[in-house]
């Protein structure tokens, strides 16, 4: 600041003369300036999508579909369909915000200017990846319009229009990783260490799942999820999966919440440890528990992140919650099991179990789904028959849709899209919590972008279920 005395000497020249700018006086270091390279976006958007596949989306998809209940606070609450309108704000930010749509649209640009055709592929796949679980959980959503400055209150599109663009953006996105032009993301790719056939098997699973998701309105889309499938994850080694460390800041999400932020909200529902008890399914017990079940090890021997065992406990139950427990919709069992330390922690204790999210399991499943609509049981009897085996178990002989939607029901344990499954097929058959008619079947749409956006409608005026699920299932 200026004094007075010396402005009565600098007269008219003022302070400015004294003024101390230039390239290293006042320009803050810290800030960038240079365009960003591909790779300089691409940890950031897979550490945002990480919290958006593994966060409160998923948790609530969990409890709905009873492979979770929630039994203390706000998840009590939850567990018996009462969810409060600003409840998923951050995930919604998470699709379109930092980390979302605006900073994947900016990584696919600077592919683009460097001609980098497998940067770009794999943007158009975390597009597809992250609009698509988006469109599956609030149906129409603002896209087209959507991160454009120009526009300050996107439309919503159709859900079935949102499908059908994330096809042609797969088409492409696959065409790009295929090309083997450009560098690509290099070590900044976490998921597929910069392989675009990698890629492009995850890309025809998508594909397959979003046919797959509206087959329920289009029943032309079973033959067309059949033959994606049949290109997409050919391996479990091949699976798409978010990696995490033993670093706090990379620790699996899941963990963060259930052992370290909220440890007593979240517990194993009873609907799914009565299943794999019924079934003696390997995948109910970590080793600490293992022996109460004949035929629980701990997991599968394959040792693929999909097939790590559920739960344990953090308490010892009240009869008859013996061993393995699971709580009812609106029981609110606090003592029953918790998810698994091997889910947890991972392999090294550490906290960095490496979250699956499209998988090579969860592509049989689509294979064999499809296969049996089509009337070709002995497809569907291999696609199945090659999971449970994977899994441990015996192969079927003869197969129904419930046995194909059951064992994807346990496939694809803390897994949003286990939502959408249940949606179209109504199976495995749930009973909605005591004094309520029906499981909900879409979120609301966060306060935060009804507080802004005139197109978002207020929660009365909301549709209880989404375009591509017209008909409830309770």
């Amino acid at each position: 600041m200026c004094s007075l005395a010396l402005l009565a000497l600098v007269g008219a020249a003022g302070c400015n003369m004294f003024d101390l700018s230039g390239p290293k006086l006042d320009e803050n270091p810290n800030i960038q300036t240079e365009v960003r390279t591909p790779s300089q976006y691409l940890p950031a958007i897979l550490a945002a999508q990480a919290l958006f596949q593994e966060g409160g989306v998923a948790r609530t998809a969990g409890m709905w579909t009873q492979q979770f209940a929630g039994v203390d606070r706000q998840y009590a609450s939850y567990d018996v369909y009462s969810v409060d309108e600003d409840a998923f704000s951050t995930e919604w930010g998470l699709v379109y915000a930092s980390g979302g749509l605006r900073d994947i649209r900016k990584f696919r640009a600077a592919a683009v200017a460097l001609n980098d055709r497998q940067s770009a592929g794999i943007s158009k796949v975390l597009e597809a990846l992250t609009i698509g679980t988006a469109a599956s959980v609030w149906g129409d959503i603002p896209y087209s319009e959507a991160a454009d400055d120009a526009i300050l209150n996107p439309k919503l599109d159709k859900q079935l229009d949102v499908y059908a663009a994330l096809q042609t953006l797969l088409t492409s996105g696959i065409a790009d990783v295929s090309s083997g032009i450009g560098d690509g993301p290099g070590s900044s790719d976490l998921i597929y260490e910069n392989d675009g056939a990698l890629w492009a098997e995850a890309a025809h699973s998508l594909k397959a799942r979003y046919y797959l998701n509206t087959a329920g309105v289009n029943a032309g889309a079973y033959a067309l999820a059949n033959a994606e499938a049949k290109l997409g994850i050919s391996d479990q080694d091949h699976d798409f999966k978010f990696h995490h460390s033993g670093i706090a800041t990379e620790w699996n999400v899941w963990m963060q919440f259930m052992y370290w932020d909220r440890d007593t909200y979240l517990r194993a529902s009873a609907t799914l440890v009565d299943t794999l008890k019924n079934r003696n399914d390997p995948r109910i017990a970590g080793v600490v528990r293992a022996a109460m079940y004949p035929g629980a090890t701990g997991g599968c021997t394959s040792g693929a992140e999909w097939c790590a065992p559920y739960f344990d406990t953090t308490a010892t139950p009240s009869p008859p919650h013996g061993g393995i427990a699971g709580s009812h919709p609106g029981e609110f069992l606090g003592g029953a099991s918790t998810l698994s330390e091997a889910r947890l922690f991972g392999p090294n204790g550490d906290g960095g179990f490496f979250q699956p999210i499209i998988t090579w399991a969860e592509t049989q499943l689509i294979i064999a789904e499809t296969a049996f609509r089509a009337g070709n049981t002995v497809e569907a009897l291999t696609a199945i028959n090659a999971v449970r085996t994977a899994s441990d178990r015996t192969s079927l002989a003869t197969v129904t849709l419930a046995d194909i939607m059951t064992e994807k029901w346990i496939v694809m344990f803390q897994n949003i899209e286990v939502w959408s499954d249940w949606r179209r097929t109504c199976l495995p058959r749930l009973v909605p919590a005591p004094g309520k008619t029906a499981i909900p079947e879409r979120l609301v749409y966060p306060f935060a972008e009804r507080n802004v956006n005139s197109n978002i409608p207020d929660p009365s005026a909301q549709p209880a279920r989404n375009q591509a699920n017209p008909v409830g299932c309770s």
